[in-house]
């Protein structure tokens, strides 16, 4: 990454942001500070998680359009806002606030319907809208990103810090996985696959929710995450290349009421619906890139009457209770912030997502912080 060196003036008129230009290849631009309309407004970025998927456009294995700043786990304080958008949102300049990635339409029958999540028009922060796309600032990988009317912007509770917010989307997509999509019930028993932050975050959602057991699985390089996951009262199983499927459910065991996937792993995936009980539920949220296939014994699913149910993001209701839970419990509200272990620059961008699959001692997550 070379950065450009703006004078001082240059710094007041333009916007730092790391831009990916081409798998794996990032440069550090001045983009045009733009001038804020009566619905629009910026947001200075205080911090912004890094998490798989980043790593999957970066590396070309998930499409995305280029040029575009990534980042789509968004933390900062409002900058400037438009007198429309101040009214509408109930927001003020200074406040710190949570951008949600998805840009909806707001027209189809998906947003008409209220679940924008499901619009097959969306743009999305740091996913599915270029830099092309004026004002361009619609990635958390810069000092400042745009919010226009489709934002979805949260309000963040003064208690919680910029680490501990960035924990939100994470504990909420936990919460509605489990509960709205996996039907969680107190005493049921839960096996999350794949120790990811995101997976972390659901053993936190399972044991709100109230479940009796949680198993999280890992492999032999994330004894950081893994213990983590025990920290928190889950079970943690290394899970070992070339087990047998006997081996496999003898060790992570077997009968759990849900099993959500969050691996990113065709064979994880396809092995997982195995731990399931008759009637159960299998929860699939880990995007396996475009060349990701998935095979199951089918004749198996349809006997023991197994629901797989895929899943995308959380619902609004689900950010505003992670929100809630975590203002509530200070104790909590630390542990999910400690979840991200590694802080860069804006200008070791792309140092952060390979920090991902480099799996550097202690890590757990990446965040990096565009101001500093």
């Amino acid at each position: 990454m070379s950065p450009d060196a703006p004078s001082h003036r240059e710094i007041h008129r333009t916007v730092r942001a790391a831009v990916l230009v081409a798998p794996d290849t990032f440069e550090l631009r001045n983009l045009p500070r733009p001038a804020v309309t009566p619905e629009g407004g910026l947001v200075a970025v205080e911090a912004c998680g890094i998490c798989g998927t980043d790593l999957k456009i970066a590396s070309g294995a998930v499409a995305a359009p280029l040029p575009l700043i990534l980042g789509h786990e968004i933390v900062g304080r409002i900058s400037e806002l438009g007198a429309e958008a101040a009214a509408r949102r109930g927001l003020a300049v200074g406040d710190r606030v949570l951008v949600e990635s998805s840009l909806p339409c707001g027209t189809c029958n998906r947003c008409r319907d209220g679940d924008e999540r499901l619009c097959a028009e969306k743009g999305g922060y740091g996913t599915r809208t270029s830099t092309l796309e004026p004002p361009g600032l619609w990635g958390g990988l810069a000092e400042l990103v745009w919010i226009t009317r489709a934002s979805i912007v949260h309000r963040v509770p003064p208690s919680l810090e910029p680490m501990a917010a960035l924990a939100v989307p994470l504990l909420a997509n936990g919460i509605g996985w489990l509960s709205r999509a996996g039907g969680l019930r107190p005493g049921d028993r839960v096996l999350i696959a794949g120790c990811g932050p995101q997976g972390l975050a659901a053993a936190e959602a399972a044991r709100i929710g109230g479940a009796s057991e949680v198993v999280v699985t890992g492999l032999p390089q994330d004894s950081a995450r893994l213990a983590f996951a025990a920290a928190g009262g889950s079970r943690p199983v290394v899970a070992q290349e070339g087990w047998s499927r006997a081996e496999r459910l003898a060790a992570v065991g077997r009968e759990f009421d849900i099993v959500l996937d969050v691996t990113g792993s065709a064979a994880a995936m396809a092995g997982a619906p195995d731990h399931v009980r008759a009637g159960g539920t299998f929860v699939m949220a880990g995007l396996l890139g475009s060349a990701g296939r998935v095979t199951f014994a089918s004749d198996d699913l349809i006997r023991r009457e197994v629901r797989i149910q895929p899943v995308l993001a959380r619902k609004d209701a689900e950010v505003r209770a992670a929100l809630a839970l975590l203002d509530a419990d200070p104790v909590l509200a630390a542990r999910l912030a400690s979840l991200t272990t590694h802080l860069f620059p804006l200008a070791q961008a792309s140092q952060a997502i390979r920090a991902v699959h480099e799996q550097v001692p202690g890590f757990v997550k990446a965040a990096v912080l565009p101001g500093e």
